[in-house]
């Protein structure tokens, strides 16, 4: 989930992993030193293809919400919401195909854009889980739910803050 919230508005880097052996006590899971590279907002509007994030963070937190199950699971609440109650329509949008990449996101995995090359939703996107979907897929699956269809980059959605620390840290 941190890196479907984060790695949207980043570029995220893992520099070097950091193994046990180094910290006392001894923890049992491996680390890592990661770097942040936050994104400008006209970079930040192309990778986000017109979805509003206020939409994506709705989406991946319902995602996570739910853990071990399937991404239709976890989802079914969302598009009851989304589809007013109408669970006619809610099952259509859960059954919905992925949507063809927007012009902007083709352009980007044309020049070798990263994460433009892992967006595209598989076909069956229904049976994976939070975790097996890449942060550029949560994307296309928020267009999917919430739209725009076509892509289309509205400058006037508000992309948020970058502003992480509390204000009385400065």
């Amino acid at each position: 989930s941190f890196i479907s919230n984060h790695h949207h508005p980043a570029d995220v880097n893992c520099h070097f992993k950091i193994p046990p052996t180094v910290f006392y006590p001894q923890p049992k899971v491996d680390s890592a030193l990661i770097g942040l590279h936050f994104l400008g907002p006209t970079a930040l509007r192309g990778r986000l293809a017109g979805v509003d994030p206020s939409n994506l963070r709705r989406l991946v937190t319902s995602a996570f919400q739910q853990r071990r199950k399937t991404i239709r699971n976890s989802l079914k609440r969302l598009a009851n919401e989304i589809c007013g109650g109408d669970i006619e329509e809610a099952k259509a949008l859960l059954d919905s195909p992925p949507l063809p990449l927007p012009e902007v996101v083709r352009a980007a995995k044309a020049r070798g854009d990263l994460y433009a090359r892992k967006q595209e939703l598989p076909e069956n996107w229904q049976s994976k889980r939070a975790e097996e979907l890449t942060p550029g897929q949560f994307v296309e699956l928020t267009r999917l739910f919430f739209g725009p269809e076509e892509g289309y980059i509205d400058e006037s959605i508000p992309l948020g803050s970058k502003v992480w620390r509390k204000l009385k840290h400065g």
